[in-house]
């Protein structure tokens, strides 16, 4: 099931960022290989805030984001 959180992006590696949300959880995200955007295009959104669809990544500590867009 598809979920979604907004926040502001606090840090960037590779294909992986962390999500402070709008009501203070820090969420930890990694770019699911059917998003339409590359890990390269991650930086600019450092410190911006956006929102993310994403769905719970089963053995894993991140969610799988599908959609990551300028909020």
């Amino acid at each position: 099931m598809m979920r979604q959180a907004t926040g502001t992006v606090l840090l960037i590696q590779e294909g992986r960022f962390r999500l402070l949300t709008d009501d203070g959880r820090g969420l930890a995200f990694t770019l699911s290989p059917a998003a339409p955007i590359e890990p390269q295009d991650l930086p600019p959104l450092l410190h911006r805030r956006v929102r993310v669809d994403y769905e719970d990544a089963p053995g894993l500590l991140a969610g799988a984001a599908h959609r990551v867009e300028r909020a």
